[in-house]
């Protein structure tokens, strides 16, 4: 059954309430209101036995002395006055509603009290309210409906409403409970803010960090501008030379293995490496901008980059020189070109200012096809140069007292018999036909001869002796005797054996023909005279005394 005072669930043979103490009614009785405790003049909750402060609402009330049993009905007109002032917020009927809504939970825990922490019975203020209504002259039906009928003169002790120095209004329970959400609102804010700001400072905190350590991890994985020392005559990038490929293997310090080319300009700059471990060489040649191709040296160097300072360039300069000789032209491989123009064009392909390779290409192929060729003619002029000089050789002629050199009209074409300081000169062809005669005789010539044989001059070899040089003007004598038409066969010689010698005594200069033929028109003496000019000048005035 239901409790008809404190509306507690009890037992159904109950006399009195467990909870409130009340009487229960017996079937067709009616029930007597059991002496209610003293309540808060606030709130209406009960209060304890001597309580100073109610432990709902925190209202003082140890001033207040408990109504006696037996008020008369003023005292339970104040207390319903006292009651409706603290439920004027809500209706009877939402307070009932209210009331029989938590109380259908047999197992509804008490309030906490936020003042002192301690757990309070809520009172029933729905009952309150009726008792209000009833008291306030009511329909004995509609208050009978209400609540259970009580005696008017047993009522619970009411106690008057407390004074609260400095508050014009007791705190009710409601704006109470308000004001302790306010002020948990309040912390929970505070702690609120507090929070977010350490987490803004721990947030802040740890991005910096992320922030030192990216720029840290950053620093050490920054690539570094390397310059190292070239030394190489004619190369000059400035000039249109193409950059020289250096070789570079490793390890840098994420441990990665590093096998790849680098170019650097005629300053040494174009390398750029991380930190780590590293062996530079040069991989080819360049080529200069008028072809010169280059060897590549076998010098090496170890390079070690530690630092944290991602603007720090490296200077190896100081650490040794690549040095590289320009290859003499004629001295240029195809396979050098080759290999020069392949890394040249990897650089023009990969850079836009690096210079045409195929351009560099040909103008080193040029430079050595050009070398070529002037070895080639240079050795073919030195070639000619020594058959000539072989050819003179040939045609020099010593004799017991002194030397000359035939000319080289004659190349081939003569022999040569030396006989002391005799020498005669024949036609190789025809050898019965000489072409001059030299001899050594004390003093000068003397008589000069005729017109068919003749002195063609003298040189003085010393101590009173002089060579002399004869010659038979074949021209005239085989002319002769054609003149004559003469018939001996001693006086006999073929167009061939006169063409030849007239040839060679004249050096080309006049033909037999035109002599014959000057002679038949008797015009002939000028032209015999040109055997003499061509012998004194290819003879005579080479001959020199040993």
């Amino acid at each position: 059954m239901i409790c008809p005072s404190c509306h507690t669930e009890i037992p159904d043979d109950s006399a009195f309430c467990t909870e409130c103490g009340a009487a229960i009614p017996t079937e067709g009785a009616q029930p007597e209101e059991a002496p209610q405790p003293a309540t808060c003049p606030s709130c209406g909750a009960p209060l304890r036995e001597n309580a100073a402060f109610c432990t709902e609402c925190g209202a003082r009330v140890d001033a207040l002395v408990p109504a006696a049993a037996d008020a008369d009905e003023t005292q339970l007109l104040d207390r319903t006055a006292c009651d409706q002032s603290t439920l004027e917020q809500e209706t009877p009927a939402e307070a009932v509603a209210d009331h029989d809504e938590s109380s259908s939970d047999d197992d509804a825990p008490d309030e906490l009290d936020p003042a002192s922490g301690l757990d309070v019975t809520v009172p029933d203020m729905a009952r309150v309210a009726a008792i209000a209504d009833a008291g306030a002259g009511a329909d004995a039906g509609e208050a009978a409906d209400a609540v259970p009928a009580v005696d008017d003169t047993v009522a619970a002790p009411i106690a008057p409403e407390p004074v609260v120095p400095g508050a014009d209004d007791a705190p009710r329970k409601g704006k109470g409970k308000g004001k302790v959400i306010g002020i948990a609102v309040g912390v929970i804010a505070v702690i609120a803010l507090a929070g977010f700001g350490v987490w803004k400072y721990l947030d802040d905190q740890h991005q910096q960090e992320l922030a030192e350590q990216q720029a840290a991890e950053e620093a050490a994985h920054a690539f570094h501008d390397v310059t190292v020392a070239v030394a190489a005559d004619g190369w000059d990038t400035e000039q249109g030379s193409s950059r020289l490929p250096m070789h570079i293997e490793g390890e840098d310090l994420d441990g990665t293995t590093i096998d790849e080319v680098q170019y650097v300009d005629s300053d040494g700059e174009g390398i750029e490496l991380r930190q780590g471990e590293y062996v530079l060489g040069v991989a080819a040649s360049p080529i200069a901008a008028d072809g010169t191709v280059f060897t590549a040296p076998d010098t090496t160097m170890e390079l070690s980059i530690a630092t944290d300072d991602p603007d720090e360039d490296i200077d190896v300069s100081s650490y040794g020189t690549f040095e590289l000789e320009p290859v003499t032209a004629l001295d240029v491989t195809d396979e050098q070109i080759e290999a020069a123009y392949k890394l040249a064009l990897d650089d023009a392909d990969e850079n836009d200012d690096a210079p045409d390779a195929d351009e560099l290409r040909a103008a080193a192929i040029a430079r050595r096809d050009e070398a070529v060729a002037q070895k080639e003619a240079e050795e073919a002029a030195a070639a000619e140069a020594a058959a000539a000089e072989a050819a003179r050789e040939a045609r020099h002629v010593v004799a017991a007292g002194y030397e000359f050199y035939l000319p080289e009209y004659w190349d081939g074409r003569v022999t040569v018999d030396v006989q002391g300081n005799t020498v005669t000169v024949y036609s190789k062809a025809y050898p019965r036909l000489d072409v001059c005669t030299i001899q050594v005789q004390r003093g000068t010539t003397n008589a000069w001869g005729d017109v068919a044989s003749s002195c063609m001059g003298d040189v003085a070899l010393g101590q009173g002796h002089y060579a002399s040089v004869w010659a038979n003007r074949w021209g005239y004598i085989i002319g002769h005797y054609y003149w004559m038409a003469s018939s001996d066969p001693s006086t006999y010689y073929s167009i061939e054996e006169a063409e030849e010698i007239v040839d060679l005594q004249t050096g080309g200069a006049v033909s037999y023909e035109e002599i014959r033929d000057d002679m038949e028109d008797d015009d002939w003496s000028e032209k015999l005279t040109l055997a003499d000019d061509y012998l004194r000048a290819n003879i005579v005035n080479t001959i020199t005394p040993l």
